[in-house]
């Protein structure tokens, strides 16, 4: 899901790019648009730009009285003169804005017009919730929050009258930052208790905002959303659906109490050992001031070291005072572990003559080691890619459990590799759950690697069965391929059984069961459970 710090980035995205005063030329929209859509959206042509906004999820363009209203769901992107309008698994854009001299693409998104004046006053009105905005109002926050009285928390965060912009991974983050358990209710929280989950949770929507700007990987942020251990205690994360919407949800049950008395807000643990202080003035005697950190020129871009009152290369003058207007900087809390930036392959080295000073820099152009038994593909996770590299599985009982795209079941028992699944293209009525039952992983006949788990998305008889393939890029690997559900049972229909996982809350939750593959409605009663099985892998977009 797209949530509200991915949809401002849209906007700012539209704002900088896309300049107003614009007469729509030409619009163009897809098959997934229906006529009716397709003949309203066409009522835009000749209209002028006027400016854009975003609300939560929601992004509005203006063009004079009329709005064009923009939600990005799961995998909605947008695209500014583009060359090419494909992406690169081939979809299509579902509208295609030609301006006088920019084009405006929206992928996988819903797309709808309105008026202006409603889209505005919307705007003024729910401003002040908007966990994303800069007018964000606690106060305000906080009481839309406590008039929810009967309702579990994992409910009220998500929904979009109360808090814009919160989607499921901020959720799961924020319970867990403040020591609630999802299922909660408002009545049963005191004021200190209400005044932290809002806190937490514009905190994480901000740390959420500032690493998709930079460019910064969030999911090393990750305490319980798709984790297989707490970050914090390592004990197995509950996995189960929740709420009113059966949503996705992701807890501890160490760390987060079912009975707010019982949660000391002092005495909560502190997020990546979090030290006590901000952008905007507080410090701390172990932290470097300003005046004692590196310093980067202006005109140059060299980095200077803490005691040169000029830069070294052009000798402009150190700036003087923290510079960094962002509105999100004053209130973004520092992480030390991470830098907000894509990490350096270059050292530069100042060297002092009798001619001057000059800047060495030195690139590794060497290629990187590859592991030698490493079973990840490229479509596996970031994380588990560093860590097989580096042979870093610091608190994994089972290595590659590590994966963001894996939740808990059990698997603290296991001493095995669960290869994550690759399914980057569900979507989001496709929250299946498949499981890798394997006693052991195959390896390629050609290159002797750990095969790669995938999962069947093409329509037909096939259609969530899991298989493994040839682990090395598409350039380069095999013909490798194996049935991973050889050994599961038959149902009643003589068809090979899907294994699935309790997502309910009981004495059960985390259990594998086998059942009959079909479609709800069309399955038999075959029922089995599975004896000893490992975890569960959740396909993206649950």
């Amino acid at each position: 899901m797209v949530e509200g710090p991915g949809c401002k980035l849209n906007g700012e995205k539209i704002r900088s790019k896309v300049q107003k005063g614009q007469k729509v030329k030409y619009i163009k929209t897809s098959s997934k648009t229906t006529n009716s859509d397709g003949n309203t959206l066409r009522s835009l042509h000749g209209c002028i730009f006027t400016g854009v906004e975003t609300l939560g999820k929601e992004l509005f363009m203006y063009f004079g009285p009329k709005a064009l209203r923009v939600h990005f769901g799961m995998n909605g992107s947008i695209r500014i003169n583009a060359a090419v309008v494909k992406e690169k698994n081939g979809s299509i854009p579902v509208l295609e804005l030609h301006l006088s001299n920019d084009i405006v693409c929206f992928f996988d998104s819903t797309v709808e017009i309105r008026l202006t004046e409603d889209c505005e006053q919307r705007v003024r009105a729910q401003e002040v919730l908007d966990v994303c905005s800069p007018k964000f109002s606690f106060s305000h926050a906080e009481e839309a929050v406590r008039k929810q009285s009967s309702r579990m928390l994992c409910d009220v965060l998500l929904d979009q009258a109360i808090m814009p912009g919160v989607g499921n991974i901020i959720k799961n983050e924020a319970l867990f930052d403040s020591g609630l358990h999802p299922a909660v209710k408002v009545h049963q929280l005191t004021n200190e208790h209400i005044h932290h989950l809002v806190k937490m949770t514009r905190d994480f929507t901000l740390l959420f905002y500032k690493c998709r700007k930079s460019g910064s990987p969030l999911y090393k942020h990750y305490k319980v959303y798709k984790r297989p251990q707490c970050g914090q205690c390592f004990h197995v994360i509950t996995v189960c659906r929740l709420g009113d919407n059966g949503r996705m949800t992701y807890f501890c049950e160490r760390c987060q109490k079912g009975d707010p008395s019982g949660v000391n807000i002092s005495k909560l643990p502190v997020r990546n050992s979090l030290i006590g202080w901000t952008y905007s003035g507080k410090s701390d005697g172990n932290v470097a001031k300003k005046e004692e950190e590196d310093w980067a020129c202006k005109l140059c871009t060299l980095i200077n070291r803490p005691t040169a009152k000029a830069c070294d290369a052009c000798l402009t003058p150190r700036p003087e005072g923290d510079t960094e207007a962002s509105p999100f900087s004053t209130d973004l809390i520092k992480y030390p572990c991470t830098a907000f930036k894509k990490p350096e392959e270059e050292l530069k080295v100042n060297w002092r003559s009798a001619f001057g000073t000059s800047t060495l820099v030195f690139s590794d152009l060497s290629e990187k080691p590859k592991p030698v038994n490493s079973p990840l593909s490229p479509a596996s996770s970031h994380l588990n890619s560093l860590a097989a590299e580096r042979g870093l599985y610091k608190y994994s009982v089972c290595q590659g459990t590590t994966s963001p795209n894996y939740a808990s079941g059990g698997w603290q028992k296991q001493n095995c590799f669960f290869p994550p699944v690759s399914s980057h293209k569900a979507k989001a009525t496709d929250c299946s759950f498949s499981i890798s039952s394997s006693p052991s992983i195959p390896c390629c006949s050609t290159h002797r690697r750990p095969a790669a788990l995938r999962v069947v998305h093409k329509e037909g008889e096939n259609k969530g069965r899991q298989f493994y393939t040839c682990s090395l890029p598409r350039e380069t690997k095999c013909n490798f391929f194996e049935w991973a559900d050889s050994h599961f049972p038959f149902c009643h229909h003589g068809k090979r059984c899907l294994m699935r996982t309790v997502l309910k809350l009981g004495p059960n939750n985390g259990r594998n069961f086998y059942t009959c593959s079909l479609i709800k409605g069309k399955q038999c009663d075959f029922f089995q459970w599975v004896k000893n099985g490992p975890g569960l892998s959740i396909l993206p977009g649950c």
